[in-house]
């Protein structure tokens, strides 16, 4: 029968073990003690496929961990990024089960802040955060539900604030109106919407400015 021939304490606390001479794994203290890995104890054909299957289980969620702890993310990119890092897609498959499980990994709680952060610090539109919920794999029954029936005026109000933060308004008016609208436009934003808020923002600049061309340090329409 195999035989474990080394149990080898690593940086970090993790454990190498080997067995009839070659690597088997690097795991935690916790598996180790949990399947009695200690030096001359054999061990079965069935078991090593399973310690080498639940080995790799949990290097793939110390990933998945990792990866969540810098920011959030979708099901999908989550498991796109644990497949690009070699992880097999049985494992990634059991281990975003159980981060689903654990609340860790919510398609609709990544939407719902997506849409709150890209609304609020990035000034986009409606269009923009949709295709960037789709392009992280959101499914779009839950997409739609993080955008909401966000009215018109509420989407007018954005687009206008935006605006707002830029450049003045400044002749030759119509090339100010087309470079305004390309930024409306790049951040998201309707036709529609944006030509609303071009009007309302250049009537503002015909009537004294207001509000319109206040420059706000920092802002920018960076893509």
């Amino acid at each position: 029968m195999p035989v474990v021939t080394s149990v080898e304490s690593l940086r970090g606390g993790r454990i190498a073990v080997d067995v009839d001479g070659e690597r088997l794994l690097i795991a935690s203290q916790a598996l180790v003690a949990r399947w009695r890995l200690f030096v001359d104890r054999e061990l079965s054909e069935q078991e090593l496929v399973d310690l080498r299957a639940e080995g790799a289980r949990e290097v793939a969620l110390a990933d998945a961990h990792r990866l969540l702890a810098h920011r959030s993310r979708s099901r999908r990119e989550l498991t796109g990024r644990l497949l690009t890092k070699g992880h097999p897609e049985d494992v990634v498959a059991v281990v975003t089960a159980r981060l689903a499980d654990d609340g860790l990994l919510d398609d609709r709680a990544f939407a719902a802040a997506f849409v709150t952060d890209k609304r609020g610090l990035a000034g986009w539109g409606r269009q923009r955060i949709a295709a960037g919920l789709a392009s992280a794999g959101v499914p779009r029954d839950v997409a739609e539900e993080a955008l909401g029936d966000d009215d018109v005026d509420a989407e007018l109000c954005r687009a206008l604030t935006l605006l707002r933060r830029g450049p003045a308004a400044a002749p030759p008016l119509e090339a100010a109106r087309r470079r305004a609208f390309d930024r409306l436009r790049r951040r998201g934003f309707a036709p529609a919407v944006a030509y609303a808020a071009l009007d309302r923002w250049l009537a503002e600049a015909h009537d004294g400015g207001g509000e319109a061309g206040r420059a706000v340090v920092g802002d920018t329409d960076g893509l």
